[in-house]
């Protein structure tokens, strides 16, 4: 029993490593499948596709990065690329010996697989006066990459390293035309037009063919012409250290503010190969002066309605600028306020200089007193020659209510029934203009008459009073009471125009007839008896 029990335990025992030789086979053989090494490296070079650059520039250097990473022993793709990639590139331009400044300092690339990656372009300023030539830029590369990967069935094991390298990229300083602004002056204005004067020279060494200077407004309130923002003026040939002036005309909107607007000019020329080039852009500034203004002082008015009356003032430059062929310009906003001549020349004025106008004004009858207010303008012409109008000027004015043109006053004011009397009539001007050949007229009704209602008085100043008398006769059976006496008059004002007043009205009492001496009745009785006595006397006598 014991030898069959050992038998037994024998043969479990070979079976037992049978099955397990048959299980640990198929590990060991797929272990060694999953395993190996990768070996490679990226291998970096740097290149400049912009090569050509002006002096006295500012440009953008663009680079590009180039891996032809390599693989020395190969294996699954995933860990060829990682040992073939430069992780987290970073470029950093050097001046080196050529004459640039770099504006820009190191720029991220990231991660550069094989092949051509762009980078961020790198600002520079190529000094002005730079020589023409070849110059080599340093371009430090620094990145990190794994120089091999040991992968099993446990997973993959990196080898990595940091890693610096400086690389060359070559560029060019050509010989070229340059240009740069000498000189700059503008006469513009707010709310008006002006010069822009600019004188440029060709710094170069290379003459530009068939040049021409572009400039542009990068603002809404400074225009060129007709209200356009940019403007070409042709320039031609233009030699090395040749100084050509340029001239546009711009315009300042009426509310622009008063500072510095910047325009940018930028010259378009052939070079000496026959090539189209931009030069560098070229900024001047432009400070417009103030906004043309004028100001009115010492405005006096003596207007009434009816009646022709005076608007005076002075007007004042207040600058900048002087103005030729100036004219005060008189808009009344009421339509029974009319002007001889809306217009009034005033001598050419400077600065702080001043002028006096004066309107003729006539305030109809259909005007009100109250304050009215006038619109004043200033036309005139500027440095330029070109007519301009200065901002509404705005006063105002009293008009006085209406007077009557005369005071007429009767000095006779009483007439008996049936008889005629000499009227006296007194009048008075009553304006402040004196009047000439003011002509009289009564009218009278029945029972009143008159065979001389006229009367002239030649010449009558302000305030004056004059006398004249009218002839007038009462009816005998004229009641005795109050009649009216109308009066009118033509006159002419001082300008020559006559003009007729309204009817004035006087009174005059009709009284009755006064009785004196004798009554009528006894005075008849005696003549009566005379007259009887008479003829019986006669009678005597010349029996």
């Amino acid at each position: 029993m014991v030898c069959n029990h050992v038998r037994s335990v024998i043969v479990a025992t070979i079976l037992s490593a049978v099955l397990l030789g048959s299980t640990i086979a198929p590990v060991t053989a797929q272990t060694a499948g999953n395993s190996g090494q990768v070996i490679g490296s990226p291998d970096i070079d740097i290149n400049a596709p912009t090569q050509e650059f002006e002096p006295g520039t500012q440009a953008e250097l663009k680079l590009e990065v180039i891996n032809r990473g390599s693989i020395r022993k190969g294996g699954p793709a995933e860990y060829e690329d990682r040992v073939t990639t430069a992780r987290g590139v970073v470029a950093e331009v050097e001046s080196g010996s050529a004459p640039i400044e770099i504006n820009t300092g190191p720029v991220g690339i990231g991660n550069v697989p094989t092949g051509t990656t762009s980078a961020p372009p790198v600002d520079i300023t190529v000094r002005d006066g730079a020589e023409p030539g070849t110059y080599r830029v340093p371009v430090k590369i620094s990145y990190a990459s794994t120089r091999s990967v040991d992968f099993d069935s446990f997973g993959p094991e990196y080898n990595d390293f940091d890693r610096s390298r400086t690389k060359y990229v070559t560029i060019r300083v050509r010989s070229q035309s340059r240009f740069d602004i000498v000189d700059s002056t503008t006469t513009a204005q707010v709310g008006d037009r002006g010069n822009l004067t600019v004188t440029i020279e060709n710094v170069g060494d290379r003459a530009a063919r068939d040049a021409s200077v572009a400039a542009a407004s990068s603002s809404d309130e400074l225009l060129f012409g007709t209200g356009s923002k940019s403007s070409t003026a042709n320039v031609g040939s233009w030699e090395p250290g040749e100084q050509r002036v340029v001239e546009y005309t711009v315009e300042m909107v009426d509310d622009a503010t008063l500072r510095a607007y910047s325009v940018d000019l930028t010259v378009n020329y052939r070079d000496t190969d026959g090539i189209d080039r931009d030069s560098r852009t070229l900024t001047t500034g432009v400070r417009p002066t103030a906004e043309q203004s004028f100001s009115v002082t010492n405005v006096s008015t003596n207007l009434r309605v009816g009646e022709e009356g005076t608007v005076s003032g002075t007007v004042v430059n207040d600058g900048p600028g002087a103005v030729t062929n100036p004219v005060v310009m008189f808009s009344p906003s009421n339509p029974n306020i009319v002007v001889d001549s809306s217009e009034y020349a005033i001598p050419d004025i400077e600065p702080g200089e001043r002028a006096n106008f004066e309107y003729t004004v006539t305030v109809s009858d259909a005007g009100s007193a109250s304050v009215q207010q006038f619109n004043l303008t200033t036309r005139y012409r500027n440095a330029r020659g070109d007519v301009r109008r200065s901002d509404v000027l705005e006063t105002k004015a009293r008009v006085e209510p209406k007077r009557d043109r005369f005071i007429v006053k009767s000095t006779t004011d009483k007439i008996e029934a049936g008889s005629d009397q000499a009227v006296t009539i007194q009048i008075t001007n009553n304006g402040e203009k004196p009047l000439q050949n003011v002509e009289a007229k009564a009218f009278v009704e029945s029972p009143l008459s008159s065979d001389n209602d006229e009367a002239i008085v030649t010449s009558l100043a302000a305030n004056e009073t004059a006398e004249f008398t009218i002839a007038l006769s009462a009816a005998g059976d004229a009641l005795p009471k109050t009649y009216p006496v109308s009066l009118d008059f033509q006159y002419e004002m001082p300008d020559g125009d006559s003009e007729v007043s309204k009817t004035y009205t006087t009174a005059i009492d009709v009284t009755e007839v006064e009785e004196s001496g004798f009554p009528l009745p006894l005075v008849l009785g005696a003549l009566v008896i005379i007259g009887i006595a008479g003829i019986g006397g006669w009678r005597r006598w010349s029996s």
